[in-house]
């Protein structure tokens, strides 16, 4: 006897019928004759309309699990047990061009850097008219797509090279190819990492509203869980290829079964911390207290209205700031602010227009920054050294981590010989919390949390006074961004380094920073101690930053960025309004409508 079932039972159960099924799967890749697991009996389920978080420490295989949905493997490795299934089809028994089909049709990826997966060499209306089915060409324009992920004048935007985009504008290019020949699975990996938080806000609101009205079941592979609990209704975390603990993200944020996932969630760094979090092994957190500034601390830097232009555009803006040793002020802005290039400029890779900028030395005249690296004396070039935001391409891929932090002892004179130059080598790698024999290692045998590490070893190689530290936390997980800033806060107080932070995580700089410059277009609309910027934001784009940050609460309200309309008041010698004696706020006036 054969039961039939209602239409609309059957419309029900098909929009409950799980678009993702991954069951029971072992991924391993072989070495020295033997398998060595990568992931290990990993099962999950995402049905319509849904998304499901993977979340966990670097290397813990949550990338490996997003990847074999497109079928995609790491060379070497191979399914040793399990399936995966998509849309009713097991991926790894389709033949090659089924597969071809399912990749970009049934299932796309919105990838972490869309600089990278974008074709420097072609117009973006072009890679979105390549990403487009043949049957869907009629109905789906490349303008129509860029209207959906709400990019401003599509047709003339269409007609841009991706350098001419802002990485919002990058990232909202990525997800209209990846939705364009509508696919029913988005597996989205770290889609925001690098991005200002005014820019995530926007595109994960922007992947809300299309997996909504498209029916789509999303994987979310983030090591940002202010985004996962935005985002997520169900959370799998995984540690070492293993689930740890898996549940909807109310119940895992709000009450955590595991000890692991307990650490995790304590690591996180939250807008209300007054210092950095340390998190015991039962999960519980305390709060370090920031470094006491003596108030005879001697100035390291003075920067006096500084502009540095891009041709005729101008990147910074008579920006003015002076950092004592010791201190961390922290530079934070949407992208596009000008606090990257500002901090190229200190270290002497770009020639400001105008101001001034000087290192001072105690018991000695300062030294002239604004001219270029290569032309500062060799001690005044050692005194401001910075670490770059990606450690993966600031070091040298055929040389060991060693050989990296020699050179500068060398170049600086502060090591008289080769034998000096590689005890002191050692010495710095051991400095930043890595066993000295790493030195012997090349960049790629470090892992994710080690290599901005060897980024400042590099850069404490010269004994500077100034360190710059460009996103140095970007795309860490948690975990390992925490103990990145502990290390910074350390090397702070005990070599009373001056240091200038940019980020774009917010939290992170409450945590860790004594000052704040709020920048937009170049100029400071904001300045002052940490607590105060934090606690009573004074500028209303201030306060779209700090609305725009996401915390790790998924039952905190969601609240719309908000969108005062005002105009810039500042003029001549009427520039500021001063809260407090430390803490002002650029002039400006509600905008007349």
């Amino acid at each position: 006897m054969t039961t039939r079932t209602s239409g609309a039972a059957a419309g029900t159960a098909a929009r409950d019928a799980a678009l993702v099924s991954v069951t029971g799967l072992h991924v391993a890749y072989r070495s020295g004759g033997v398998d060595i697991p990568v992931v290990q009996d990993v099962s999950l389920d995402v049905r319509p309309g849904r998304t499901l978080a993977l979340v966990g420490e670097s290397g813990s295989g949550k990338s490996t699990v997003a990847a074999t949905l497109l079928g995609h493997l790491r060379h070497g490795s191979r399914i040793t047990a399990g399936t995966v299934s998509v849309a009713g089809q097991d991926v790894f028994a389709l033949p090659a061009r089924e597969l071809r089909r399912l990749r970009g049709g049934t299932v796309a990826m919105v990838a972490q850097n869309a600089g990278h997966a974008l074709t420097p060499s072609l117009r973006v209306g072009r890679q979105i008219a390549e990403a487009l089915r043949d049957e869907d060409t009629a109905r789906h324009s490349v303008t129509d797509l860029l209207e959906q992920v709400r990019l401003p004048r599509p047709a003339e935007l269409a007609r841009r090279y991706p350098h001419e985009l802002s990485g919002g504008q990058q990232q909202r290019v990525a997800i209209a190819m990846a939705i364009a020949a509508r696919p029913r699975v988005l597996v989205l990996d770290e889609p925001t990492t690098g991005l200002d938080v005014v820019t995530q806000r926007g595109v994960l609101d922007l992947i809300g509203a299309l997996r909504d009205e498209l029916g789509l079941a999303a994987v979310l592979v983030s090591h940002d869980l202010g985004v996962v609990a935005h985002m997520a209704d169900h959370v799998t975390v995984v540690r070492a290829g293993r689930v740890v603990e898996s549940a909807s993200t109310r119940r895992l944020f709000g009450a955590p079964a595991e000890p692991y996932t307990r650490r995790l969630l304590a690591a996180v760094p939250r807008l209300a911390d007054d210092g950095l979090v340390l998190v015991a092994e039962d999960g519980t957190r305390e709060i370090r207290p920031r470094a006491v500034l003596p108030a005879d601390a001697p100035e390291a830097v003075a920067v006096q209205d500084v502009t540095v232009d891009y041709g005729v555009s101008r990147a910074v803006d008579g920006v003015s700031f002076r950092v004592r040793r010791g201190e961390i002020l922290a530079l934070v802005g949407e992208s596009g602010s000008g606090k990257s290039t500002l901090a190229w400029s200190l270290a002497g890779l770009r020639a400001p227009s105008g101001g001034t900028m000087t290192a001072a030395a105690e018991g000695q005249d300062g030294g002239d920054l604004t001219a270029p690296s290569r032309k500062r004396p060799r001690d005044l070039r050692r005194k401001v050294q910075l670490v770059f935001q990606n450690a993966d391409t600031s070091l040298n891929p055929r040389r060991s981590v060693g050989d990296a932090v020699r050179r500068p002892l060398r170049v600086f004179g502060t090591a008289v010989s080769r034998a000096d130059a590689a005890v002191r080598a050692r010495r710095l790698i051991a400095d930043v919390h890595l066993p000295p024999e790493f030195a012997d290692r090349l960049p790629a045998q470090h892992s994710g949390g080690q290599r901005p590490r060897n980024g400042i070893a590099r850069a404490l190689a010269g004994e500077p006074d100034v360190l710059i530290a460009d996103e140095i936390t970007t795309a860490l997980d948690v975990s390992v961004q925490a103990e990145v800033l502990r290390l910074l806060d350390d090397l702070r107080r005990e070599r009373r380094l001056a240091c200038l932070f940019i980020s774009h995580d917010l939290a992170v700089v409450r945590g860790i920073a004594d000052r704040v410059l709020v920048l937009r277009h170049g100029v400071v609309v904001e300045e002052g101690p940490t607590d105060a910027v934090f606690l009573a934001p004074a500028h209303p784009y201030t306060r779209r930053l700090m609305a725009a940050a996401l915390e790790p609460d998924p039952e905190a309200e969601r609240v719309p960025v908000p969108e005062e309309e005002w105009q810039d008041a500042a003029s001549g010698d009427d520039m500021w309004t001063e809260i407090t004696s430390r803490h002002r706020v650029r002039r400006w006036r509600p905008a007349v409508t």
